[in-house]
């Protein structure tokens, strides 16, 4: 009796379509992607080795795919990563194809959408920017930090004792972010605004003391904060003019549902059923909320808490959201863990404290909503095992689900 081969991880990838965008397996393909190979042919050069290392896919509406490549010959030759998108690009972005099958295709650090990414990159550029803005730096060295393709990037730029973030956002959102750090100034430990450069579009922030709450969980003689410090900061948030709805896991997780549905159509009935018994988002109070409040956005020093970080998406949302959101966090990096016993203990200890003021179902309802939310994370990475690990997290959301109808 033959039996079915078993699909390798990349297999899978390539293996993945959308009615929507016809172009999705030929961004998506275990071989060379059109039109990077376009791309480079372009240059006088041949795409020789590539990987996919990165993936954000919202069926029917986007696609923006991060490869790995070696390419020889040509003005791009080397190694570098390139980034393909379905998404309407700037005028000046290099594209492949027309309608439906259109692609804009960047080397990484030149982003489109972004287009001061690059330059910034340039160190003597970068203290210049710091100067700008009635800062120093001397013998600068920069380093790309944090990068969502055609959304933001986070620069370091460091030098002789001091360090900077420069965080470069789409226009539109560069007053907002700024007013945000000042409105938060002297409230809570933020990172502390040195100003704004309008024709770059990014904020200069000055770099704060301390290591990720996550970090400290990993370390085991860290010292961690007491756990009625991180339930109860949520409640210390003020309540800023200008601040719109945050949208909650729960109502998100159509969306989200949709994708998994896709990365692992075998688990499809198992889907439905979170989906259904999670149900809709019908709280109605709001209360001033982080956002995405999880291990990874607190900065803690001396077992006290030094830094909030990602204050952009501070605003209005339901009591149980910032605790769903940590919570979910936690139990998803407890899996993954070096210390999986000490993150449940904290973690418990969270959520008895959390649970002592808030519904224990709804809580628990968010916390699997979020969990589910970070179901595809292993898939946007292209984790070793993303298949497995995914259902995985399926498998955890069902437990939080179970815990909520039994609260």
């Amino acid at each position: 009796m033959n039996r079915p081969i078993p699909l390798t991880d990349r297999q899978w990838t390539a293996s993945l379509t959308d009615e929507s965008l016809p172009v999705l397996p030929e961004l998506l393909t275990d071989q060379v992607p059109g039109p990077l190979a376009a791309v480079a042919a372009a240059a006088g050069g041949s795409v020789t080795a590539v990987v996919v290392s990165q993936v954000t896919w919202w069926p029917g509406r986007s696609a923006t795919v991060s490869w790995d490549s070696i390419i020889e010959g040509g003005s791009l030759a080397g190694r570098a990563t390139f980034v393909g998108t379905t998404l309407k690009a700037p005028p000046e972005a290099v594209t492949v194809g027309d309608g439906e099958e259109s692609v804009a295709v960047w080397r990484v650090p030149h982003d489109p959408f972004l287009p001061a990414l690059a330059h910034v990159l340039q160190p003597e550029v970068a203290a210049s920017v710091v100067a700008g803005l009635g800062g120093q730096i001397t013998e600068p060295h920069t380093r790309l930090r944090a990068y969502r393709p055609s959304r933001r990037a986070v620069i370091e730029v460091t030098g002789q004792g001091h360090k900077v973030y420069l965080k470069l956002v789409k226009p539109r959102r560069l007053a907002a972010l700024h007013q945000r750090h000042l409105d938060l100034e002297g409230v809570l430990p933020v990172p502390e605004p040195l100003g704004i450069n309008r024709d770059l579009g990014l904020l200069a922030m000055r770099s704060m003391t301390g290591s990720t709450l996550r970090d400290v969980l990993e370390d085991p003689n860290g010292r961690l904060p007491r756990p009625e410090v991180i339930a109860g900061l949520p409640g210390t948030l003020p309540r800023l003019a200008r601040t719109a709805d945050v949208h909650s896991s729960i109502e998100a997780l159509p969306r989200v549902a949709e994708l998994l549905r896709r990365l692992l159509p075998m688990e499809a009935d198992r889907i439905d059923r979170l989906e259904e018994a999670i149900g809709t988002d019908d709280v109605t109070d709001r209360v001033p909320a982080h956002g995405d409040y999880h291990e990874a956005q607190l900065l803690v020093e001396d077992g006290r808490v030094s830094g909030i970080l990602d204050v952009d998406t501070l605003g209005v949302a339901r009591p149980g959201d910032d605790p769903g959101t940590m919570l979910g966090h936690l139990a998803v990096w407890h899996t993954m863990s070096a210390q999986p016993d000490r993150i449940a203990a904290y973690a418990t200890d969270l959520q008895q404290r959390w649970e002592s003021t808030l519904d224990p179902r709804d809580l628990r309802l968010r916390a699997a909503a979020r969990i589910l939310g970070l179901a595809a994370g292993p898939f946007r990475v292209q984790q070793e095992g993303w298949p497995v690990e995914t259902s995985r997290r399926l498998a955890l959301a069902e437990q939080w689900v179970q815990s909520a109808e039994s609260a």
